[in-house]
């Protein structure tokens, strides 16, 4: 999904709060911060929210990836950073109408592949402040120099996703009606319990190992005794020879 396929891309860099775009950059600039090129100053130390866009015909929105990726404290972008964002919006299901056509949308609660769902964030998809819609004006204003063409259709396939998707968080919300949020493992969640059985481990590690270098040290003490009595031992035998050799002489 290429320029020369008629879609342009772009990203979106949102404020803090995810309320206001920050910043807008082509898709290579963004693949180029990713590598290194440049630091993301103003993005320094956080956790950026961001959007992929794929634009088509008439500067319209055809699909939305809504993700995350981290700045390091000098202002560079994770360089681990892998998420496909291409075929994300590829499989996406149909998101809302906003007057061009459902435009595809992969966000957190409507991700196409479950394990990268964790990097990407839920937008508000309803009234004035539609995460979507926000996109489309700034695209609209185009100050990228965006030029697209092409037209992104959205197939039965899509909509049977969508409905599963839909039949998904409907089950995710039963499950915490039933359950409460104890019902759910959040991330955090499992770093917490993950980073909670590593300290367990470090601590009998080093239990272990401070019990061990006490058995050593013991060991070591006892030998530093017993060498010290063969000393005297030998101390005393030298001095008994050296009499016996005395009287032997006939002195006194």
């Amino acid at each position: 999904m290429t320029e020369q396929e008629g879609f342009a891309e772009a990203v979106l860099l949102y404020e803090a709060d995810r309320s206001a775009v920050a910043q807008e950059i082509h898709f290579s600039e963004f693949e180029a911060l990713v590598e290194g090129a440049a630091p993301l100053e103003e993005f320094a130390a956080s956790i950026v929210s961001a959007a992929y866009v794929v634009v088509g015909n008439a500067l319209s929105l055809q699909g939305v990836v809504f993700f995350t990726f981290r700045v390091d404290e000098n202002g560079k972008v994770d360089p681990t950073f892998n998420l496909p964002l291409r075929y994300l919006v590829q499989n996406a299901g149909a998101g809302p109408d906003i007057g061009t056509g459902p435009v595809r949308l992969a966000c957190r609660g409507r991700c196409p592949v479950p394990w990268h769902s964790v990097n990407l964030w839920e937008p508000v998809l309803d009234g004035e402040l539609s995460a979507v819609q926000l996109a489309q004006k700034t695209v609209w204003r185009n100050r990228l120099g965006l030029k697209g063409s092409g037209r992104m259709e959205n197939s039965s396939r899509d909509l049977e996703l969508e409905d599963v998707l839909i039949e998904q968080r409907q089950l995710e919300e039963r499950l915490t009606e039933t359950f409460g949020e104890q019902g759910k493992v959040s991330l955090e969640t499992v770093i917490t319990q993950h980073t909670e059985r590593l300290t367990k481990v470090s601590e009998k590690y080093r239990s272990d190992l401070e019990r061990q270098q006490q058995i050593y040290l013991d060991q070591i003490r006892g030998c530093k005794n017993e060498i010290q009595k063969l000393k005297s031992a030998l101390r005393n035998e030298q001095e008994r020879s050296r009499r016996l050799q005395q009287l032997l002489r006939g002195e006194p």
